[in-house]
């Protein structure tokens, strides 16, 4: 069961209905990593009865080599090219090194997947599941976009799945500046409604969650669904229940984690040093957060570089990230003396201004017992309590 994905999975269960009754169909699911779309995509497989299923997908490694994908997800067909026209079938045997290499025409090689996709479907509807089409050769996307745009009533449904990006300067784009899959049908995909994370939540994990604790994993998640199901395999069972308190940055899984400290570790050093200030600085205080950057060496010209690639984003005097899995992807990947230089910074700039702010930064930079930032964290406890913290 998919929750929160009601209309998602009508709108393809639409499609393949459509295709049942020989109408073509295209859809280009995007979305962050973690949000769904494979899990979609094995939706529409799963629900593709008396339907031929062709899956594929680009790969980081093979996506400079020309038409990779297109072979991967033809090969179960390629013994239908005797039925096509006979000059496409020599360019795309060629293209797939079937053959003698034809000089290339993009073109003729397109048609050609159209006419093998339109006589495979002769024989019943034909259902295309293309994931990871970010990292599709340039060759493939093309082809794709091009049978994407001239089906019509072949019984064929082409599914895309495509990691949503906001390339900065500096950051890659796989498929390019032209960007072949554009102007396609599109759903974006958006973090799970607090209520359907919460049952995915409860539907993954053994212990009890307390509604506390489960709100703040939603919050902390932004219901992105794979972080939903990562987190509490890093978190105790006491931890989960409420009994001891949760870490005050969440352990984003690897698989997320990753993806966002790629987006972050093509910016230039200063600008991952701004970050790593603020994802320390939860206020979110932007003036507070240059001062520091300023005392670490960091030109202010770095949060433009930050903003610029799509990771944060300043409004009314509060630097606040994209998305929560960012904050956490930048602290816990940064080394502990990073870090530890950071949280040095910030508590040298709260004195006098926020004790409690100002301890809790000591006690992160701490590398062992040390009484005098314990006794800060003792008067800062105090402070709570009277105010009924």
């Amino acid at each position: 069961m998919l929750h929160g994905r009601e209309r998602e999975c009508a709108l393809i269960a639409g499609l393949l209905d459509g295709a049942r009754d020989r109408r073509s169909g295209v859809l280009v699911l995007r979305g962050e990593a973690g949000i769904g779309k494979s899990a979609l995509l094995d939706f529409a497989a799963a629900q593709a009865t008396g339907l031929r299923v062709l899956r594929g997908g680009g790969v980081e490694s093979e996506a400079e080599l020309p038409y990779a994908a297109a072979h991967q997800l033809l090969r179960p067909v390629s013994d239908r090219l005797a039925a096509i026209p006979s000059g496409q079938a020599v360019a795309l045997r060629g293209a797939f090194g079937l053959g003698d290499p034809v000089d290339g025409d993009r073109f003729l090689v397109s048609v050609a997947v159209l006419s093998l996709l339109s006589e495979v479907a002769e024989e019943g509807p034909l259902v295309c599941l293309v994931d990871d089409a970010h990292w599709l050769d340039g060759a493939s996307a093309d082809v794709l976009a091009f049978v994407a745009r001239r089906l019509e009533a072949e019984g064929v449904v082409l599914l895309l799945a495509v990691r949503e990006e906001d390339p900065g300067p500096g950051s890659p784009d796989p498929l390019g500046p032209r960007r072949p899959l554009a102007g396609l049908p599109e759903l974006r995909l958006r973090g799970l409604e607090p209520e359907a994370a919460r049952a995915l939540l409860a539907e993954r994990t053994s212990v009890a969650l307390t509604p506390q604790v489960a709100a703040l994993l939603v919050a902390s998640t932004a219901g992105n669904p794979l972080a939903l199901l990562e987190l509490p395999g890093s978190l105790s069972a006491e931890q989960l229940a409420g009994v001891r308190p949760l870490p005050d940055r969440l352990p984003v899984g690897e698989v997320v984690e990753q993806v966002f400290l790629d987006r972050v570790r093509h910016l230039p050093a200063p600008a991952q040093t701004l970050l790593l200030i603020a994802a320390a600085e939860e206020s979110g205080e932007i003036g507070l957060v240059l001062r520091a950057a300023q005392a670490l060496d960091v030109a202010p010209e770095a949060l433009d570089e930050a903003e610029s690639a799509g990771l944060v984003r300043v409004e009314g005097g509060v630097l606040t990230f994209r998305h929560p899995l960012v904050r956490s992807a930048v602290y816990r990947g940064a080394t502990f003396l990073r870090r530890r230089a950071v949280e040095q910074t910030l508590a040298a700039m709260l004195v006098d201004r926020d004790s409690d702010r100002r301890a809790w930064h000591l006690a992160a930079a701490a590398t062992g017992p040390d009484e005098a930032v314990a006794e800060e964290l003792e008067l800062s406890a105090g402070r709570a309590s009277r105010r009924g913290g």
